[in-house]
């Protein structure tokens, strides 16, 4: 059973995503190249293992992987077992990311007004551990559906 409170969350977020895509398109940085680099943040990553995780074809990745190159925000290194190569952010990439991660913090601020900024960003930072929590199986779920 779904909530008041459960449907005006996720209203929120979808209403904070759509001005987050709004300030994206007015920067030099797209969303998708910002969760792209989200997720090397942790490491490097293959461009197989980036299409599961976001659920796209390697193609599109690939797209996304050269337009950050040329922007200096990502490059290849060779894979451990040497056949392959993996993406890697870059210090500019990280940089840049979290410049991004502030002008986004900012507009969430602002979109709050009067309300109360600190317990929001620390509900919110909860929930960003709570999911974490959980990634690895959700990821797999996700590689499983695809192989099937």
């Amino acid at each position: 059973m779904t909530t008041k409170n459960a449907i005006l969350t996720v209203r929120t977020i979808v209403s904070s995503y759509r001005e987050f895509e709004q300030a994206a398109r007015r920067s030099d940085i797209s969303m998708a190249q910002y969760r792209l680099m989200l997720y090397l943040q942790n490491g490097p990553k293959r461009a197989g293992e980036i299409a599961a995780a976001a659920e796209i074809a390697k193609p599109t990745v690939s797209l996304a992987i050269n337009g950050l190159r040329e922007k200096g925000w990502v490059t290849t290194s060779p894979d451990t077992d040497g056949r392959a190569s993996c993406v890697v952010i870059t210090p500019s990439g990280r940089k840049r990311m979290k410049s991004f991660e502030g002008e986004l913090g900012a507009l969430l601020k602002k979109m709050m007004g009067e309300g109360d900024f600190e317990a929001l960003t620390e509900v919110l930072a909860d929930a960003y551990h709570a999911m974490g929590a959980t990634k690895d199986e959700r990821l797999k779920s996700v590689e499983r559906q695809m192989n099937d």
